[in-house]
């Protein structure tokens, strides 16, 4: 087994019956997202659970019932490259209408430096730049 000797390490627990040969409230399988970060499959209560690694910024994240989660445009962010253009398309339209942001605060911060190599922000600031129909997100 190889090891980094970080903390985690020690967190893995195994489960010898498992056929798949996962692992149980431990660590699984690591990886990369279509964003370029860090994931790694973990199990919790024998439910997999991807996790990504990124340094988000304080501006990036917000506060829902008292707890930290990041903006809707940053997770729009995120979640694009893993959509369907079709989709991405239509939960931009309703952040939109909900005001969850604005087609100016989405321009804004997919071109500043942290976002210039994020696949999802490459593919946000194209829909920003479509001219071509009513559905797009520069009809607002």
């Amino acid at each position: 087994m190889l090891s980094c000797g970080c903390r985690f390490d020690e967190d893995v627990i195994f489960d010898e019956d498992d056929d798949e040969g996962d692992d149980v409230d431990g660590l699984g399988a690591v990886g990369v997202d279509a964003n370029g970060c860090l994931t790694e499959e973990r199990w919790v209560g024998g439910q997999a659970v991807v996790v990504h690694y990124d340094d988000i910024p304080e501006s990036d994240i917000t506060e829902i019932d008292g707890i930290r989660v990041t903006t809707a445009l940053r997770t729009v962010i995120d979640i694009a490259p893993e959509l369907a253009p079709g989709r991405l398309e239509e939960i931009v339209e309703d952040c939109l209408t909900r005001g969850l942001f604005t087609v100016e605060e989405a321009r804004a911060r997919v071109t500043e430096p942290d976002m210039v190599a994020r696949r999802g922000a490459r593919l946000l600031l194209q829909g920003c730049r479509d001219e071509r129909g009513a559905g797009s997100v520069a009809a607002h």
